[in-house]
């Protein structure tokens, strides 16, 4: 069961074990062909065991038994691997933290990208046919990995998606989430694994050019992008956040983050979140100073110890389009 810590490390050496008795000549074991249960889910749920506990090791199993799929499905049509192995790899990669995660995950988008193209060019549809899913996973794999390149790799994604978009892929169509998991990788470029395998603070041009990043991104979501694709609240708090953590020029900072929390406030987006960022972004004079400036009248009464604002007393408009569900996530 998934209560038991060796439960993937069971699953995993019973898939290996079916695999070579399948080379050895037993056939059974994998069908070859679809039956009440799909041979398919024997391999996806053994990497699920892996991902779901976000093992470090996951991404390279996932890859392990995708590489054998691939091999058996050469001759057994039902393995052959499509959409929904594609995702459960991609989910291995997304869980599991390790500095090649991102490039991995990109990999295997470029070669579900290529599949399509070629399958295209055949007059045939393709098995491995990206959808937003598959996106959004590969830019978790590079938000979650100590890579020095997440910023930049959670922004190629986006810019793969857009073009799988572009080109007719409607699957593929950009969403908020999208632009916002490319701030959200920015958020935790702060932190960068090193030649030893330590965690250790990035550069500071590294972090800025993050902050750059993360800048772009939430001005084009400003400028709606693609219909109802706009800012959320989640995407307002976390580019604050991104002020916040990384490690940029006091002028720098504090301007974006009351620039962005007055648009936040005149779009009615301001949620609990936004304001904890906010508070942990700006220096206390400053956070009382702001919230003054966007309207708030209590800031003489606010607890000064640790920055409270009274929710109760936050002018309405700031909030009026917080509790619609789409605004609360992204």
């Amino acid at each position: 069961g998934r209560s038991a810590p060796d439960a993937p490390d069971r699953a995993l050496a019973l898939i290996r074990k079916m695999i070579q008795m399948h080379r050895e000549g037993y056939k059974e074991l994998l069908p070859s062909s679809h039956n009440k249960t799909n041979p398919i889910f024997a391999f996806t749920s053994v990497i699920d065991a892996h991902s779901i506990l976000r093992r470090p090791d996951s991404g390279v199993v996932a890859d392990e038994l995708l590489a054998a799929m691939e091999k058996l499905g050469d001759n057994i049509e039902a393995l052959k691997p499509n959409t929904y192995v594609y995702l459960s790899v991609l989910y291995a990669w997304s869980s599991c933290g390790t500095v090649e995660a991102g490039e991995r995950a990109v990999a295997l988008l470029q070669h579900m990208e290529d599949d399509m193209k070629a399958a295209a060019e055949r007059g045939e549809d393709s098995m491995l046919r990206t959808t937003q899913r598959c996106y959004i996973l590969a830019q978790t794999a590079w938000a979650r990995s100590p890579s020095m390149n997440k910023a930049e790799g959670a922004l190629k994604v986006l810019k793969m998606m857009e073009a799988q978009y572009d080109s007719g892929n409607d699957e593929a169509m950009p969403t908020v989430q999208a632009y916002a998991m490319v701030i959200n990788a920015c958020a935790f470029a702060d932190m960068v694994q090193d030649e030893n395998g330590r965690l250790v603070k990035a550069p500071r041009e590294i972090q800025m050019r993050a902050f750059k990043i993360a800048e772009e991104m939430i001005d084009r979501l400003r400028g709606e992008p693609y219909p109802d694709v706009a800012p959320v609240s989640m995407a307002y708090g976390t580019f604050i956040k991104c002020c916040g953590k990384l490690n940029l020029p006091k002028d720098i900072s504090m301007k974006s983050t009351t620039r962005i929390f007055k648009y936040c406030c005149r779009e009615g987006l301001v949620s609990d979140f936004v304001l904890t960022q906010l508070r942990y972004a700006l220096p206390r004079d400053k956070f009382a100073e702001v919230l003054a400036e966007s309207g708030y009248e209590d800031v003489n009464i606010m607890d000064k110890e640790n920055k409270r604002v009274r929710w109760a007393n936050i002018p309405s408009y700031w909030t009026r389009n917080v509790n619609s569900s789409k605004n609360n996530k992204y």
